[in-house]
Formats: structure tokens, C-alpha cells, sequence
């Protein structure tokens, strides 16, 4: 144990990494994301271990983000704490997609911005019917990072711009449907499913007889009731336009003739975020479908960086998290977001 934050042991084979912060939903921080990194780096050469479970404490959160507050008071004291943590949780994040071990991420509850980013390069994303799913990092004024480039503009049906411009959470069925998760099983099995994996034979195929395990304890890996089944048609129509305001324009267009609630909620939340974190996201998701993951960490990187000079987070921050007044004044408004300005503020996105 590095942290009382971290949890990490190994049983029959198995190598465990807790989560264990559940009074802060399991919000990451920078100690947390060394320990999983050196841990699982040691794992990687370790002929002991042969599987990973990475999992949340409690029952509420698998990890519901980055510890915001103290990347805030990083900023706000003119430190640089916040910098070395998103550089090392990029890093960490990378890593996992190319981890050599199967690794297995039990998303029971609340995944959210940085649980995102230690999850979607998992071997297994596991869902549950208490998963909550989502990137809502432009109502703080901050842009889908963790990979939200990669992972978001994979999505089928330009439902990664949905959710990285409206920060929707989704739960299992819409997230397996989205490609985000891989298998749904019911919360009251993780325990048993978990237990089983050490009765492994670890002399033959591991996934297939990861797989078998998740079938005999009841989990799917095809959506049975994803809502998005019946939206991706028009989610697609609206969201793989290019700018902002053509994609506001459709949705009340759609408004008007629909009357959908999901609709109106995301013209409602999109009104409500960063006009600034909006149209960098918009681009960003739309590039990211042509670069490699680690084009993908790389421009994410770089933006990071930029955004602290020149972007809405701190702000963001203060309005949501510190403050808690709702009420954000953000830089720049829609109209003053030519495409002109976006390349003299992001030349990194828009001279691609």
C-alpha cells in the first residue's frame, strides 16, 4: 500500500489496484496515478501476476474524475502540480492501452473524465446497472482529455461529439452501444466474477476463459435497451456537422419537429458550457478520428498545456466546484469564435 488512497496487492495471481477515495467518489490525484503506473509497470515483468482488476471503493464510483480541487489550487497558487499531473496521467493512460496483461476495469457506479482515461484502454471494460458514464468536462470550462480524442471519435454515429459537447452520462446499455464498454453484469456478481478469475488455468487461453466467466455469471456484451438505438439516426445528423452553430441550428430544427427531450437537454447544456471548450472539443474529436493514439495524447497534451493560459477552467472551477454560484463568465461568447480566432488561440488544432 503507497497511499491510503491506493490499494494494490496481489493474490493468486491476480494483481488488485483499489481506488480508495469513495467519500470524493474516487476522484484520482497525482500520488494515485504513480502508484498505478510504477505498480503496474513492476506487474508487467512480474511472471506472478497474470491478470489485472483495477476497481472502485464503495459502491457510488469507480473513479469519478481528476481531484479538480487540487488542480485548482495548484493553479490558483502558481504552482505546477497540475501541469506533472496531466503529463503523468496522459502517460499512465497511454500505457494501459498497450499494457500487456489483461487488464480489467469493474466500472461499477460513476466513471467520469479522469475514470475514463484509466479505463478505456482496458482489455475489459465491465459494466454494471449502476454505471454512470461520462466526459463532462466542458460545463468547466475544460476540453474531453484522457484520450476523449481517441476514444470519443470512435464512437459510431458521431456519438462521441454528443457527449464530449453536452457531457451526457450514459449508462451500460448506451455505453456498450457506444463502444465504451464491453460487457454489462449485474453488481451483485463482480464479487463472485472477480473471485473466479483465480481459478484460472494460466497455462491456457486467459481471455477465452475470461470470457466463459463473464457468461457464466450472466453478463452480455450486446446492448439489450440502448435508448441510443432509436436516437443515433438524428444524433448522427446533428452531431457530424462541423462548426457549433450549424449543430445548434439542427438541433432546434429537430426541436421544433421532434419535441424530444434529449433534444431540448442538449441544446440546454450545450447553452450552459464553455463557447470556448465547445468549439476547441468539437475540433479536437473531429481530428482525433485520423490520428494515432499517441497523435492523439500528443495534441491533447500540448492543448492541456494552452488551455491554462488562455482557457475557461479555472473559472469553471470556481463556478461549479469552489464557489458553487453556477454562474461561470466565460471568456468568449459563441459569436466571438470566428474560425479565425480559434487558429490565433489553438494554431495546434486548426493548422493540422
Amino acid at each position: 500500500m503507497d497511499t491510503q488512497d491506493l490499494i494494490v496487492y496481489k493474490k493468486n495471481g491476480i494483481g488488485h489496484i483499489i481506488l480508495n477515495r469513495p467519500s470524493a467518489l474516487n476522484a484520482i490525484n497525482l500520488p494515485m496515478v504513480r502508484g498505478m503506473y510504477r505498480h503496474l509497470n513492476e506487474w508487467a515483468n512480474d511472471a506472478d501476476i497474470k491478470i489485472v482488476v483495477v476497481t472502485g471503493s464503495g459502491e457510488k464510483a469507480f473513479c469519478a474524475g481528476g481531484d479538480i480541487r487540487t488542480l485548482y489550487e495548484s493553479m490558483q497558487d502558481g504552482r505546477t502540480d497540475h501541469l506533472a499531473f496531466f503529463e503523468e496521467e496522459f502517460v499512465l493512460n497511454e500505457y494501459i492501452y498497450t499494457y500487456p496483461k489483461p487488464y480489467i476495469a469493474l466500472l461499477d457506479g460513476y466513471v467520469m473524465g479522469g475514470g475514463m482515461g484509466i479505463s478505456q484502454g482496458a482489455s475489459y471494460r465491465i459494466a454494471t446497472e449502476r454505471t454512470k458514464l461520462s466526459m463532462p468536462e466542458t460545463a468547466i470550462g475544460y476540453f474531453p482529455d484522457v484520450g476523449g480524442s481517441y476514444f470519443l471519435s470512435r464512437c459510431p454515429d458521431s456519438i462521441g461529439v454528443y457527449l464530449g459537447l453536452t457531457g451526457k452520462s450514459i449508462q451500460a446499455d448506451d455505453a456498450l452501444f457506444s463502444n465504451l464498454v464491453d460487457w454489462i453484469i449485474t453488481s451483485d456478481r463482480l464479487e463472485d466474477f472477480t473471485n473466479d478469475l483465480e481459478t484460472i488455468n494460466f497455462s491456457q487461453s486467459i481471455p477465452n476463459q475470461i470470457d466463459a466467466l463473464l457468461r457464466g455469471h450472466g453478463a452480455v456484451n450486446q446492448p439489450r435497451n440502448a435508448s441510443f438505438s432509436a436516437t443515433s439516426q438524428n444524433i448522427k445528423n446533428c452531431f457530424s456537422l462541423k462548426a457549433i452553430e450549424e449543430i445548434t441550428q439542427e438541433l432546434e430544427n429537430l426541436e421544433r419537429v421532434s419535441g424530444a427531450q434529449w433534444v431540448t437537454d442538449a441544446l440546454v447544456k450545450m447553452a450552459k458550457n464553455s463557447p470556448l471548450a465547445l468549439a476547441a472539443t468539437l475540433k479536437m474529436i473531429n481530428i482525433g478520428q485520423s490520428l494515432t493514439l499517441s497523435q492523439c495524447f500528443a495534441m491533447e497534451l500540448i492543448l492541456a498545456k494552452r488551455w491554462m493560459d488562455i482557457g475557461d477552467f479555472v473559472e469553471g472551477i470556481r463556478a461549479l466546484i469552489i464557489d458553487k454560484d453556477n454562474l461561470p463568465k466565460w471568456r468568449y461568447q459563441q459569436s466571438e469564435l470566428s474560425t479565425e480566432k480559434m487558429v490565433f488561440l489553438f494554431p495546434e488544432l486548426y493548422l493540422q
